[in-house]
């Protein structure tokens, strides 16, 4: 079950433990059932007594609701991005985004826990915070996950709370099926590249509120990466690219020079520089972002957009310092939490 979901959706962005079976966070989804509303609780009880059910909830949690902590959610994994836009026709992005944010929570919680009655009391936000929609979202990401494993929710039971987008489910998996990203951006519009949408898509897209999908060969021009300062840092990952691109334009709007996108690691007189110390090998680095500030010192800038390799991020960084101890270094998570800076002695920052 674990490799299923690690396959479908992409390395789980949460710690995982050990053993799901015995964890906190699948006792504290078990006990928030009876805090749930009445018509929900019934159909949350028998799914939630599925150990297929309860494992799949709880590897979502870890590996596609986790996707939700960045500010601007990115699904480059094509089923995390198919299962992102059908989500959306269901419920909306904001309750989609609500869903993921009560999941996250209860994991949260339950890690800080330090008694039995920390994890009950998780248990009880998490199942007043669940309603129908709610529940709705979880039972599509883990059947879509696990395939028929779980158990049919009583046709009496959340199915009947929701309205109707007039989409079926076998409509949406035809023309949904070659989503390529999903991403959702500061003003909760979603972005959709790589998929064919027709009318039916769009019309439902257009009554959840800010929506946007971008259709046929328009797609791939309308959802192109900026390039204005060179090729795409990748193409998998816009946010990323995004972000050294409106970094670029601030430092050249502030009279910066020598502006270069993804281009190696230069000193003063212009020549690549290498590291004496190199870390795996690596002699020189690409800094994301560099330029020259109008007195002269240099600025170098790295972005990590995944915090799963954080570490051979800093150790980036530090190469960089090392072998160029006299420009301004900086490490930065897409969301601008500053994670190092480095400034030589004498040059004021900023």
């Amino acid at each position: 079950m674990h490799e299923e979901f690690l396959e479908q959706f992409g390395p789980a962005l949460l710690p995982l433990p050990e053993s799901l079976a015995s964890s906190r966070l699948l006792l504290a989804l078990q006990m928030s059932t009876p805090y749930m509303a009445e018509g929900v609780r019934e159909a949350a009880r028998e799914l939630f007594n599925s150990p297929a059910f309860i494992l799949g909830v709880g590897l979502s949690i870890g590996v596609y609701f986790a996707a939700w902590l960045a500010p601007e959610p990115f699904f480059s994994k094509a089923f995390a991005a198919t299962l992102t836009v059908r989500l959306a026709l269901l419920a909306g992005l904001v309750e989609l985004g609500q869903v993921a944010h009560a999941c996250l929570r209860l994991y949260q919680e339950v890690e800080a826990a330090r008694t039995p009655q920390d994890v009950e009391a998780a248990s009880a936000r998490f199942g007043k915070s669940m309603g129908g929609t709610g529940l709705r979202v979880l039972v599509v990401v883990v059947s879509m996950g696990l395939g028929r494993m779980i158990p049919q929710v009583p046709k009496d039971g959340i199915w009947s709370l929701l309205p109707s987008l007039g989409v079926t489910s076998e409509g949406a998996q035809v023309m949904l099926g070659t989503v390529a990203t999903a991403e959702v951006v500061a003003d909760g519009t979603l972005i959709v590249t790589g998929t064919a949408v027709g009318e039916v898509a769009a019309s439902a897209c257009s009554e959840l509120g800010p929506c946007t999908m971008m259709m046929g060969s328009a797609s791939k021009e309308n959802a192109r990466p900026s390039d204005r300062y060179g090729p795409p840092h990748t193409r998998q990952n816009r946010p990323h690219n995004e972000a050294i691109e409106k970094e670029l334009a601030a430092r050249e709007a502030a009279g910066h020079s020598g502006l270069k996108k993804n281009k190696a690691q230069l000193d003063a007189t212009g020549e690549r520089v290498l590291d004496r110390q190199p870390a795996n090998g690596v002699r020189f680095r690409r800094p994301d972002a560099s330029s020259v500030r109008p007195d002269g010192v240099r600025h170098n800038t790295n972005y990590v957009s995944d915090t799963r390799k954080l570490k051979e991020e800093i150790e980036a960084f530090e190469s960089m310092v090392r072998s160029d101890p006299g420009a301004i270094h900086e490490l930065y998570r897409l969301d601008g939490t500053l994670v190092r800076r480095f400034v030589p002695p004498g040059v004021s920052y900023p």
